[in-house]
C-alpha cells in the first residue's frame, strides 16, 4: 500500500481501510466533526488523508497511531 499524496481524496471505505477501523466508525468521526471531510454532491464524501491524520492526532485518537503510513 502506498502513502497517499497530500491532494489525494479518499472514499470513506478507503479511509477506514488505511486507518484500520470500520467504515461506520469513520463515518461517526466525520459526523461528530472529529475529522474533516468534503461533501461532493448530495451523499458523497471524500477525505484528505493528511488532514484526517492531523485531526486525529489533535484529538488524541489512537487510530492516528495505527494508521497506514
Amino acid at each position: 500500500m502506498t502513502a497517499p499524496t497530500n491532494d489525494e481524496l479518499l472514499t470513506l471505505d478507503e479511509l477506514a481501510t488505511r486507518l484500520g477501523i470500520h467504515p461506520d466508525t469513520a463515518r461517526g468521526l466525520y459526523r461528530r466533526k472529529v475529522i474533516p471531510g468534503i461533501k461532493v454532491g448530495h451523499r458523497t464524501l471524500r477525505f484528505e488523508y493528511s488532514k484526517v491524520l492531523d485531526a486525529l492526532r489533535r484529538a488524541g485518537d489512537p487510530a492516528a497511531n495505527t494508521a497506514a503510513k
